[in-house]
């Protein structure tokens, strides 16, 4: 049997790694951690409303609105202040934790 979302929480699992194994600053470890995120589509959380537009909002977040996924995500990370990198950055955690313990927050 193929667990729920394991495609998605791979891709968050390595973009919480790049967030938090670098000592670069935060929008370098974002822009790496897009790398992974982009990996995901919204079709993956197609039977779970609550996941699907969590992470659409990380999407929006990172402006991934554009026709060029990466380069858009990439250019809004470079230009966010350190406290909207973190703050996207913890979006990214709690969507990874979320993913991974799912009776843990949607009990």
């Amino acid at each position: 049997m193929v667990e729920k979302y394991s495609n998605a929480r791979g891709h968050f699992f390595a973009a919480v790694r790049a967030l938090a194994a670098s000592s670069d600053g935060i929008q370098t470890r974002l822009i790496e951690a897009n790398e992974s995120i982009l990996n995901v589509t919204l079709d993956e959380f197609a039977g779970d409303l609550e996941l699907k537009l969590k992470f659409a909002r990380i999407l929006d977040l990172l402006a991934v609105d554009q026709d060029d996924l990466v380069t858009a995500a990439v250019e809004t990370a470079a230009h966010m202040t350190d406290f909207e990198a973190v703050k996207v950055a913890d979006l990214i955690c709690d969507f990874c934790f979320e993913l991974t313990w799912p009776t843990a927050t949607n009990s």
